[in-house]
């Protein structure tokens, strides 16, 4: 019997190390939510919520594409607020960090993982930038074709009206700067649209990788080829949740907090 009891202590420790193995590594993690173009960071709340209840620390920094800032920033001067948000968690004690977005968001945290190091996880839900195809947006095409004439006759940093698609595919003029426009709109930019994205900044991606599409999203039709062109590795993981695009992010709880538990 002695011998029978010594066997099951050290079984029983082990048993109750590793059921308190998910609440430590979830305290240990930081996550930060980028929200929508001309979202908020209201947008992230039922997520931020979730991500909270299960013991992960949430940063929902209000990004340059928001509602109240569109465009005050480039895109690359955008992912310095990130940095901002990752260093606020890291004080906090958050030894890993995920970066997560939606939308315009989760461009912008996909080319944060690919000009990043050390992220333990980078999600995207339901990634969207421009159409290919500019027929159906004359609007946008006339702010692209009129901040490139301001660049190319030296008023790139002066502010001016630009048309742009904003929420629900809608036209509308946004107040910026050309140069600012043509790091989200130029259609060569790496984050212009999702071929580009696929192209020039997924095969960089450095960290495992979430993809969220909405089955009823019209947006992700090219998701799945898209999320091909990721580095091969094992933790990349896509999903679906019955959603549209606007649904996405409320719609990815359970999804999202299943995967972070399987990154080491």
């Amino acid at each position: 019997m002695r011998g029978f009891r010594s066997l099951r202590l050290p079984a029983l420790a082990a048993v109750f190390l590793f059921a308190c193995l998910p609440a430590f590594a979830a305290g240990q993690m930081g996550i930060v939510l980028l929200h929508g173009k001309t979202g908020t960071p209201n947008q992230m709340n039922k997520l931020a919520a979730a991500l909270t209840a299960a013991g992960y620390d949430v940063d929902v920094p209000e990004l340059c594409w928001s509602k109240n800032r569109i465009f005050d920033k480039s895109f690359s001067d955008c992912l310095l607020e990130v940095d901002a948000a990752v260093a606020r968690l890291k004080a906090k004690g958050a030894a890993r960090i995920v970066v997560a977005g939606v939308s315009q968001g989760a461009m912008g945290a996909f080319g944060y993982g690919a000009t990043r190091d050390g992220l333990a996880g980078v999600i995207g839900m339901a990634p969207a930038a421009d159409p290919v195809k500019m027929a159906k947006y004359p609007g946008l095409a006339g702010g692209i074709a009129k901040a490139k004439s301001l660049i190319a006759s030296g008023q790139g940093n002066a502010p001016v009206e630009l048309d742009d698609i904003i929420t629900g595919g809608k036209e509308a003029a946004v107040k910026t700067t050309a140069n600012i426009f043509m790091s989200f709109h130029d259609p060569a930019a790496p984050i212009a649209t999702v071929q580009n994205l696929a192209a020039d900044v997924l095969p960089g991606e450095k960290a495992p990788v979430l993809w969220v599409a909405g089955a009823r999203d019209p947006s992700q039709t090219i998701a799945p080829q898209a999320y091909s062109s990721l580095p091969g590795n094992p933790l990349n993981h896509y999903a679906t949740v019955d959603a549209d695009h606007g649904g996405t992010p409320d719609a990815s709880g359970d999804a999202v907090i299943a995967w972070l538990k399987t990154l080491p």
